[in-house]
């Protein structure tokens, strides 16, 4: 088939994991080896037409038309085409992707964009903790691609992270970016405390100045041109950035040895 249609026979009574159920992998598959591809639910392994009507799409997409919070790895492991949920979905979306667009029109649960390393995940609603962070037993978090967050995100987001963007529009959780080592993430709203915390490298964008630990050093306000550069050529920021001329800067976490920065308007 050449797009794939995805929608719940029932309600869900257990979660479902759908890691690898990706675009690249379904779509070139006929309808008879979709129906009988095993997924895990709950504690054992069902045909994926157990659980969902099989139909077709556009081509390249997979179609989810029910979101479920009981639907986990929902475009773990993606690599190229588009996905897209009607609804919310479980742990570990977009754990791992490497490509293609995540699409998911309602909330998500923890480890959203786990790992990712390119591709791009957009959210409507809210992420649970440790969005685009390292996953268990893991030092890497995301190093890639880009992830919008269109409401809230819980603790620890951007943990580990080591390159890429995040960009989360409402408020950020405590222990925003803690340990990162690269990379960029944006909060429109306010900030949890400690953000920052063991941080190395890499560059926090706030509207106010959040609550930091005793390693982050105030450098003043600076006129940052290379910020009105960047609005201009990542279209995801021009609406954070957009207004700056100025911007205070500060750098931590120089307990750790780090060099990181926060960045807010001056």
């Amino acid at each position: 088939m050449s797009g794939v249609s995805l929608k719940p026979r029932a309600p869900l009574e257990a979660r479902v994991d759908l890691s690898g159920i990706t675009p690249a992998v379904i779509c070139p598959l006929t309808l008879r080896e979709l129906e009988h591809l095993p997924v895990p639910h709950g504690g054992r392994s069902v045909p994926l037409a157990e659980l969902f009507f099989i139909e077709g799409a556009p081509e390249g997409v997979l179609l989810i038309e029910i979101g479920d919070a009981r639907l986990d790895g929902v475009g773990a492991g993606m690599s190229e085409g588009e996905l897209i949920v009607d609804g919310r979905v479980g742990a570990w979306a977009g754990r791992g992707m490497a490509g293609g667009v995540l699409r998911i029109a309602g909330d998500a649960g923890d480890f959203l964009g786990a790992e990712m390393s390119g591709g791009r995940i957009e959210l409507a609603g809210h992420a649970g903790a440790r969005a685009g962070a390292a996953g268990s037993g893991s030092r890497r978090g995301l190093s890639g691609g880009v992830l919008k967050i269109g409401g809230t995100a819980g603790p620890r987001a951007a943990e580990r992270q080591r390159g890429g963007l995040i960009v989360i529009a409402g408020d950020a959780g405590d222990g925003l970016a803690t340990d990162m080592i690269a990379g960029t993430v944006s909060v429109g709203g306010a900030i949890g405390p400690l953000a920052g915390r063991g941080m190395k490298r890499g560059t926090i964008l706030a509207q106010a100045r959040p609550e930091l630990p005793a390693g982050f050093v105030d450098t003043g306000v600076h006129e940052l041109v290379a910020l009105r550069l960047l609005a201009r050529r990542v279209p995801e920021l021009k609406d954070m950035l957009g207004g700056w001329t100025h911007a205070r800067r500060i750098v931590g976490d120089t307990l750790m040895g780090g060099q990181g920065e926060v960045l807010m308007p001056g």
